[in-house]
């Protein structure tokens, strides 16, 4: 069970972060639109905590406390250039002969060749939906 409803942009973050996950090496522009729609996703979340919070007592401590949090920078940067720029800045493994048994998520990478971007992306959402829970709870 989801701690979010569906419709919230947490819920939608997780959903296309799951699809990513599934995708086969052949279906690398699926990987990279589902990778992508998530950390968009998981970037709004964030825009509408400040909308729905913002003029409560201490909101804006407490934001300023989480702006530089590394899970909020990776989602507000990467977020920024998909929307303002181009596709996600990730990193692509090209293995020589192919490599039979790979996923996509096995051909890319944002931190170490050994570390799947959807790893990556698993990691700092997990951080943003302790941030939300915790202001939801706060405010």
């Amino acid at each position: 069970m989801s701690l979010f409803p569906p419709r919230h942009a947490l819920s939608r973050a997780r959903f296309f972060l799951d699809k990513a996950k599934k995708c086969s090496a052949v279906q690398r522009d699926d990987f990279e639109a589902y990778l992508e729609a998530s950390i968009v996703f998981a970037r709004a979340a964030l825009h509408r905590l400040d909308s729905e919070y913002k003029k409560c007592v201490d909101w804006k401590t407490w934001w300023e406390g989480i702006a530089n949090q590394s899970s909020v920078r990776f989602f507000r940067d990467e977020r920024n250039w998909i929307l303002k720029q181009s596709s996600t800045k990730i990193n692509q493994i090209i293995y020589v002969g192919g490599k039979p048994d790979a996923i996509a998520a096995d051909l890319y990478y944002y931190e170490t060749p050994k570390t799947r971007p959807t790893d990556t992306v698993e990691k700092h959402l997990n951080e943003v939906v302790k941030s939300v829970l915790e202001a939801q709870d706060r405010f």
